[in-house]
């Protein structure tokens, strides 16, 4: 069972609160809709025909002045719940969908130590083993999140092999990837290839495939190999991912690759993966979502090519940039603005750098907090130290460094802190230089090293 679905009841029971705080707000249908969903869309949730997923809900309490969790059903009275306890198994199946649909969204809002609160607390004798599944995802992702990486990696391994028991594919997946993720959070690097690897044989086997899902694995691990600097291998996976977002450019791709997932999971009989992906396709919030993957990509990519091989990133840069220019996707043009920018840089060709990052912040900007954002960020205090500019270069590189914060992105943050300050030691900046250091070590902390 996904993540991402409830029951029944609970989704009529969100239905009529949308409904009531849609018209208090006094907002129609389609006011609440647009941009992101259609009105029968809307108006399918509201009578209780189906309910949103994770994604739509936040986005719907968003718009509505709301959290996602002020649109979930209320708690039973303890009386009721007493009730519910005693005799009725369809009421407990009920409250224990309620209890982890809360968690999720809770982690999905950042209230992290919460939600490992809530989700200790729910009895695993109660559940179901589909249940006792989601459980253990939930709470492994919840110690990720929370930096607590030994007991993450031992909540998924036990989630793992119930997956494998239940032969759940769509969690074996995303639990290998966290779970490689904290192994290399606490330095576990044996264990972290061997992970990847096995995230990437599963992959290779696993039925269906969401090609998208599948960029974002190729991605992660790209990552991770630039962190150990072997960049072909970065090169690789990064090509790989790219080579899969380049295909799903066009709306209507994602909807047709969707909607054959979703009879896919039909024939099986997975009803509740046939709602993930029909909300996938309805909502359509996979598109901005799917572009920011993409401009990840390309920002990575640059960033390995220019490591090794300068002039196949010239090229490669000027490829994209023509590819981008006349399209609609800003933030993927910011990203090889500020990627044309960093060659400039590279080569003291620094009036066009400036003028080329400036482009990339204005692009970027509008997205708010991004990767391509912060490090066009950063960058640009680079090239202001370049021209001796110290004092608006040191704000750029705070604003930067704010951003990767918000993002959680400790290993970057770690990396970049430790070159700054390196930079403000060139400059005589020492006790400067002592705080940069310090945020990085900070960084790492976190990271469990």
């Amino acid at each position: 069972m996904s993540p991402d679905q409830s029951s029944n009841k609970i989704g009529k029971t969100v239905g009529e609160k949308l409904r009531t705080a849609r018209t208090a707000q006094h907002f129609t249908q389609n006011q609440l809709a647009t941009p992101d969903f259609s009105v029968s869309y809307i108006s399918a949730i509201e009578r209780g025909q189906i309910h949103p997923s994770l994604r739509a809900l936040e986005i719907l309490a968003t718009k509505l002045g709301l959290t996602a969790t002020q649109l979930l059903p209320d708690r039973p009275q303890s009386e009721d719940r007493a009730n519910a306890q005693a005799g009725s198994p369809e009421r407990e199946e009920d409250e224990a969908e309620l209890s982890l649909l809360e968690a999720q969204l809770s982690i999905r809002e950042g209230a992290i130590d919460s939600s490992i609160v809530q989700l200790n607390k729910l009895s695993t004798k109660r559940l179901k083993r589909p249940q006792q599944l989601r459980l253990r995802f939930l709470l492994g992702w919840a110690y990720y999140k929370a930096g607590q990486y030994q007991d993450s990696e031992y909540t998924f391994t036990e989630a793992l092999s119930l997956a494998k028991e239940l032969n759940d594919q769509y969690l074996i997946l995303r639990i290998l990837l966290i779970q490689a993720a904290a192994y290399a959070a606490i330095g576990n690097y044996p264990q972290t290839d061997l992970t990847y690897q096995r995230c990437l044989d599963t992959l290779e086997t696993a039925e269906p495939h969401d090609p998208l899902f599948a960029a974002q694995i190729y991605n992660s691990v790209g990552q991770y190999y630039i962190q150990l600097g072997k960049i072909e291998l970065a090169l690789a996976m990064f090509r790989k991912a790219l080579t899969i977002t380049a295909e799903f450019a066009v709306i209507e791709n994602i909807q047709s690759t969707y909607s054959a997932i979703r009879q896919y999971y039909m024939e099986e009989k997975v009803y509740d993966l046939v709602a993930h992906y029909a909300y996938k396709s309805l909502a359509l919030y996979d598109l901005q979502s799917h572009k920011h993957l993409r401009s990840e990509l390309y920002h990575y990519l640059s960033l390995a090519l220019l490591k090794i091989q300068p002039d196949e990133a010239q090229t490669f840069i000027q490829q994209i940039l023509v590819q981008n220019t006349h399209s609609q996707d800003k933030l993927a043009l910011a990203t090889i603005y500020a990627a044309k920018a960093r060659l400039c840089f590279t080569q003291r060709a620094l009036a066009d750098a400036d003028k080329l990052v400036q482009e990339a912040l204005l692009l970027a900007q509008s997205f708010g907090d991004t990767v391509i954002y912060a490090q066009a960020q950063i960058l640009r205090g680079y090239i202001s130290y370049a021209q001796e500019q110290q004092v608006q270069g040191d704000e750029y590189f705070v604003a930067g460094f704010a951003i990767l914060g918000r993002l959680a992105t400790h290993e970057e943050l770690a990396e970049e802190a430790v070159r700054y300050a390196e930079l403000l030691e060139e400059y005589g900046k020492v006790h400067e230089a002592f705080t940069y250091i310090r945020l990085a070590f900070q960084s790492r902390q976190k990271m469990g090293r």
